[in-house]
């Protein structure tokens, strides 16, 4: 099934493939699994259940706290180039097998986040990670190795483990614990804003709307054209002059959802006196957009499963987006500079996504002081960081709200 994989994808691989180069017969595949679908998510397991074995094989092999912590990220970054292809298979195939993707990728992320955890829980100094990090730094492992895997740059993977733990040592600080952890046991309503993108009366946006309300009403997989086009009130052929296909159109949705919340982040900052503030109010101004817009977070969250490959590539360019959009003025990174905007990005994607699948968005404007961090910290260092977004906390409320 790797090699299968690796050769056409996972859309292009059939039994006939698997079975070829396994071997068998067809009989001795339908013995073991039902269809290609259960053997993929099978050798999905097994990669993972792998990876996290050698990780865990690489702390109990070397002696020393540090020196434990960094043969085991260097036995991470060094599996996954060394089985690149089984690599690929979980880390980018994987995402776009259905909604069961979305199961594996929960399984797999809290697999690595428990170890992750208990690895800095029993530091000898004591300093353990501020409550969203081991999330973070799994999600933020996660889009650094599957970037290098799709831009054709696995050779970097074994470098990168000086990095890597430059990175996360950003995180590991007793300053940490001045971030605000103010728990809301039942947060305030926040009322649902339409999105501007959906405002319109142009077919288009009469299309984008429909698919909107279908999904979110019936779900995305058993929609078909000829429905969203009776919804927007148009022929299917009128519909098709627009999309080619419903899949193109909910990625469409998720375009405009992504360009309103950069113009969101971007309209915050714009009085901001420096990077680091403008960092803390755009953090503020999308976690107030996504709260406002919970139909559009589930479909880029949640629903984005259902579309199937072509999820794949869209939701890396959307996420390719926001590391520019972080590059942009951002100073030189005091922690990992080869790879902190990748790594912030994919920590935060991370978080977020763990928020909407648990249906807890309400709780975010709890978090703007921690996601702020998880930004900031590689880039100006834990204490500075902090300073930062205590600074930035003091600004007047029409400043937070603009």
């Amino acid at each position: 099934m790797i090699e299968a994989v690796h050769k056409a994808g996972y859309t292009g691989t059939t039994v006939a493939h698997v079975i070829a180069l396994a071997g068998v017969s067809r009989r001795a595949f339908y013995e073991q699994f039902a269809n290609k679908e259960e053997c993929f998510l099978a050798t999905y397991d097994i990669s993972v259940a792998r990876s996290k074995k050698r990780v865990l094989d690489a702390w109990l092999t070397d002696r020393g706290w540090a020196n434990r912590l960094h043969r085991s990220c260097q036995a991470f970054v060094e599996d996954a180039f060394r089985n690149a292809k089984s690599t690929r298979l979980v880390l980018i195939e994987g995402m776009g097998i259905g909604p069961r993707a979305r199961e594996r990728l929960l399984l797999a992320s809290g697999a690595y986040e428990r170890v992750v955890t208990t690895a800095f829980n029993v530091a000898p100094d004591g300093i353990k990670l501020p409550p969203l990090a081991p999330r973070a730094i799994v999600g933020g492992g996660r889009y650094v190795t599957s970037a290098r895997l799709r831009q054709g740059r696995e050779s970097e993977l074994p470098g990168l483990t000086d990095e890597l733990l430059d990175w996360v040592s950003a995180y590991r600080s007793p300053v940490a614990g001045r971030l605000t952890t103010t728990a809301i046991p039942n947060p305030p309503h926040v009322p649902v804003s339409p999105a501007r993108f959906l405002s319109g009366d142009d077919r288009r946006s009469r299309v984008l709307g429909a698919v909107v309300h279908l999904t979110l009403d019936e779900g995305f997989g058993d929609l078909s054209d000829p429905q969203i086009a009776q919804f927007a009130g148009m022929s299917t052929e009128s519909f098709h002059k627009q999309f080619p296909d419903k899949e193109q159109c909910f990625l469409t949705v998720l375009d405009e959802f992504a360009n309103e919340v950069i113009e969101t982040m971007v309209a915050a900052s714009v009085d901001a006196s420096g990077w680091p503030e403008a960092v803390y109010l755009s953090v503020q101004a999308a976690v107030d957009y996504l709260v406002a817009h919970p139909g559009l977070v589930r479909m880029a969250f949640i629903d984005i499963f259902d579309v199937g490959p072509r999820m794949v590539d869209r939701l890396n360019v959307m996420l390719d987006r926001f590391v520019k959009l972080l590059e942009q003025d951002a100073p030189e990174p005091r922690r990992a500079p080869a790879l902190s905007a990748e790594a912030v990005t994919g920590a935060l994607w991370t978080v977020l996504s763990g928020y909407a699948v648990r249906n807890r968005l309400r709780y975010l404007p709890c978090l703007v002081d921690h996601l702020a961090f998880l930004v900031l910290a590689p880039y100006l260092g834990p204490k500075p960081a902090i300073e930062a977004i205590e600074r930035a906390k003091q600004l007047p409320p029409r400043r937070l709200s603009a």
